[in-house]
This record gives C-alpha cells, structure tokens and sequence, in this order.
C-alpha cells in the first residue's frame, strides 16, 4: 500500500504556477515519481512517446531511485520514454 504523502499547496497564493512544498526530499521524490510515472502509463495507453527533460546531479537522486524501484516492483515500463538530459 502507497504511503500517503502530505504537501502544502500554494497554487493560490503568491505564485503564479501550481506549486507545492513537501516535508523532505524523500515526499517530494515519491510525489515527482508518481506524477512520472502516471505520465508514461498514460502516454504508454495512447501508444505515443514520453517526453521527458530530466536534471542532472544529486538533487534528482532520490527522484530516480524511486522510479528504478517502480521498474523492478511495479513493472513500469521506459520502452516509449525519450529523455533530455539537462545540465547548466
């Protein structure tokens, strides 16, 4: 069963974008990779590719180990994904 994660949303407050804050790093990846995740199934459903552009570095690490999780547990499938690696 899925942990529920908590957020804090500002989409109406000051910002003009949806923005939410989560706890920690480790709510705010699950969250990422979830979002991800419904993203490729969704595209995957429609037989059309998945775009994505992706961060380089050490901030992402949690983000993409909660995927690769996602690929050995839950079977979630790259094959339609096509990635832009962005750096500076």
């Amino acid at each position: 069963m899925a942990n529920k994660v908590s957020s804090i949303d500002l989409t109406d407050s000051f910002e003009k974008i949806p923005v939410r804050i989560y706890p920690d790093l480790k709510q705010g990846s699950l969250a990422v990779a979830r979002e991800i995740a419904d993203l490729i199934r969704d595209k995957q459903k429609k037989k059309l590719p998945c775009v994505l552009g992706l961060a380089t570095g050490s901030t992402p690490k949690t983000l993409y180990a909660e995927l690769v999780r996602m690929h050995k547990e839950e079977k979630l499938s790259f094959k339609n994904v096509i990635s832009f690696n962005l750096d500076e």
